[in-house]
């Protein structure tokens, strides 16, 4: 067990890069011909990035038909963007082995699989070695997909098609989930010439033009992700916390924790650094957020609902028990821990006002290996003003490496 401590005094954190767009522009200027131009693995990647970039190194050393092997670690992204992407990158000439850690075997892939299958595509799990197997050909055409479960197998095939010079489409079925990140896809690739386009629930993507030339700059904004986490942190501190390097207007969906706060009655500085602010019993009485395409923010909502509302009610929030950790029962379980009245159901989660009678003298929480629920533990430590023993914290580089520097320079004393 390693204890944190609330900081006491003002932090100043640049968000780090948008994960979100950094897999996508990774992606989409190697596809676009910039072979090798950013891949080379730099000391601040966070660990997903880092699998991106050694997805696409390996794919990049290849020379014959052996089998590639894929280290996704365990970043659910780089797996759904990478299998569509690297069958159209390897032309069907390699068995495809992508390597994982963590929950990621456990994690769904069925709809991506039934589509590809369709194609003659094969995707098998060996969930003893943690293996993803893949073996076929994409070709350019019709795909069918449901997109229930994940924008990222969309993402994925719209990434890969653009390889091709036929054109191709993308059929979605069901209800198509968190569609702003289908949105940062498509604008990545317009960023680069392909102008893909929708009609009703069907994505056409364009043939490649012969001799097309990469157009666009490569360019990775703040992540939206991350900065809510900042954000709530500065909500939490009396001293405050000031957030660099976020774009207002972003398209990434986590932009919300703007809404939520603003609900929770919290001023911001218009370049979106929080003001200190004094908590003085809890400033609304309730409320709702429906969370169906923001599950990566919720846990912080969650924590952060408990300090400034008499109920927080977060809806839609199924898709969290499918994360690095079930993370419906790990933020419960924590807030339980630390005498927050906290219950969830299939669809939802339910936080009360904190009340400080309730709050135990000793507090233990696990992360559950869950970078998000580490980042709870940080929220916690900070609106309860009192130190918090937690089991790991390593996870943080996952997606965010140097807040765990600040946590062990500021917070670990």
């Amino acid at each position: 067990m390693i204890k944190i401590h609330p900081s006491g005094k003002e932090l100043a954190i640049k968000a780090p890069p948008s994960k979100s767009i950094f897999h996508r522009e990774l992606i989409v200027n190697y596809i676009l011909g910039a072979r090798g131009g950013y891949i080379d693995v730099c000391d601040g990647d966070s660990n997903d990035i880092r699998a991106t970039k050694d997805c696409l190194k390996a794919i990049d050393a290849v020379t014959g038909s052996d089998d590639i092997v894929l280290p996704v670690q365990e970043s659910g992204s780089t797996l759904r963007f990478m299998i569509p992407v690297a069958l159209a990158l390897t032309g069907g000439r390699n068995r495809l082995l992508f390597k994982t850690e963590g929950r990621l075997i456990q994690r769904p892939l069925e709809e991506l699989s039934d589509c590809l299958a369709e194609h003659g595509i094969t995707i098998s799990k060996d969930m003893s070695s943690a293996v993803v197997t893949v073996e076929g050909h994409l070709t350019p055409g019709r795909y069918v997909i449901d997109g229930s479960v994940s924008s990222q197998y969309i993402s994925g095939l719209l990434m890969a098609l653009s390889l091709f010079d036929e054109p191709s489409s993308v059929e979605v079925t069901g209800r198509m989930s968190s569609v702003h990140y289908i949105e940062l896809t498509t604008g990545v690739l317009a960023k680069y010439g392909v102008d893909v386009s929708l009609a009703d629930t069907t994505y056409t993507v364009p043939g490649r033009p012969q001799g097309l030339e990469l157009t666009g700059d490569f360019e990775v904004e703040g992540d939206w992700s991350n900065g809510a986490f900042l954000l709530c942190l500065g909500s939490l501190k009396n001293e405050g916390v000031k957030v660099e390097g976020l774009n207002a207007g972003s398209l990434q969906g986590d932009r919300k924790i703007m809404e939520f706060l603003a609900g929770l009655n919290i001023d911001m500085e218009d370049d979106c650094g929080i003001l200190g602010t004094v908590r003085d019993g809890h400033s609304v009485p309730k409320i709702t957020m429906q969370c169906d395409d923001i599950p990566d923010i919720v846990p912080y909502m969650a924590v952060t609902g408990a300090f400034y509302a008499a109920k927080t009610v977060l809806k839609g929030t199924s898709r969290l028990r499918i994360k690095e950790s079930d993370r419906v029962r790990a933020v419960t379980d924590m807030l339980i821990s630390c005498g927050i009245r906290a219950e969830s159901d299939e669809e939802s989660i339910t936080v009360y006002g904190i009340d400080p009678a309730n709050v135990p003298e000793t507090i233990e929480l696990t992360s559950s290996g869950d970078h998000r629920m580490a980042m709870c533990a940080v929220l916690l430590a900070e609106g309860l003003d009192r130190e918090i023993a937690i089991d790991d914290i390593t996870c943080l580089d996952k997606s965010f490496p140097a807040f765990r520097e600040t946590v062990e320079r500021e917070m670990m004393l």
